[in-house]
């Protein structure tokens, strides 16, 4: 954890790109077949599927590998080299979808097809677990248990709820604050803007579940993400993804509207790091006058 002092505030930044495959989606990949095992829904030599082509996806082709299963993950739509790469790399198979809800029943019968177990993990208490049980009691520790607010975007609400139940437990008085993209259906829209990472037109039934520790959700625009992924940068050198930046943008959002104190502790995570968007570098890089020449 990184903390430093950020417009009055003592912001610190929990990196969780440090985990083995770059991501926070390590912890639940690792909880959600460890839970599967222990229920005796996965032997070894078994398969798991999961609908995904970003960071739990590695993070299930890692952890998979590991535990000598197979992880068949299915790609909705167009997916970036790089991420085919990174999935390849660590051992998944990929099956490329349609993207929307046909493709998804699609998925789910060919998972069903070849024998796997749908792992789900937008309604997998087991991802709640991973974030009460490690990252909330690793924020504890690492902060002495002074935690005046933690901000978290919303991707299927596992590490917002998880933390923020177990921050609320044993602080109390810490504000859990979550961020959505702007006219996205959690904040009563029909999916507005597009935050990679943050759910925008689908209600994760576990987010729903957990949300009563939840005293805020902030609508936050894409270019507000970026504006916090830049601050971030310029103000710490922490180079992390755009759902990173829309916590950032959450939290001033709560310091403008006086919810948080001047010297006011204040949490956030690094879910994962900015190489994982070579679009946003080239953004970056493009503000930063270091176009090509």
């Amino acid at each position: 954890m990184r903390c430093q002092r950020l417009g009055g505030l003592e912001l610190c930044v929990k990196l969780e790109y440090s985990n083995p495959t770059g991501s926070h989606k390590d912890r639940i990949a690792v909880y959600m077949l460890w839970g599967a095992a222990r229920d005796g829904l996965l032997e070894p030599g078994g398969c798991v599927g999961e609908i995904s082509s970003g960071n739990t996806a590695a993070s299930l082709a890692w952890a998979s590998r590991l535990l000598g299963v197979r992880a068949v993950l299915y790609v909705e739509g167009r997916v970036s080299p790089l991420k085919e790469s990174l999935i390849r790399a660590l051992g998944g198979e990929l099956v490329r979808i349609p993207r929307g809800p046909e493709g998804r029943r699609a998925a789910v019968e060919d998972m069903e097809s070849r024998g796997c177990l749908y792992i789900g993990q937008s309604g997998n208490e087991y991802n709640w677990l991973a974030h009460y049980e490690t990252t909330g009691r690793e924020i504890l520790e690492q902060t002495n248990w002074a935690v005046d607010a933690f901000v978290m975007g919303v991707g299927t609400g596992g590490t917002l709820t998880g933390v923020g139940a177990r921050l609320r437990e044993e602080v109390g008085s810490t504000l859990v604050a979550g961020v959505s993209p702007r006219g996205s259906r959690l904040l009563g829209g029909g999916g507005g803007d597009v935050i990679e990472g943050l759910a925008s037109h689908d209600e994760p039934r576990l987010y729903l579940k957990h949300s009563s520790v939840v005293e805020r959700l902030i609508p936050v625009a894409s270019s507000e993400a970026f504006e916090g992924v830049k601050q971030l940068a310029r103000a710490t050198g922490i180079l992390a993804g755009p759902s990173t930046g829309a916590a950032l943008a959450g939290l001033s959002r709560l310091v403008e509207e006086g919810l948080l104190d001047r010297g006011s502790r204040a949490v956030i995570v690094a879910a994962d790091h900015a190489t994982r968007y070579p679009d946003l570098l080239e953004r970056l890089a493009a503000e930063e006058g270091g176009g090509r020449v």
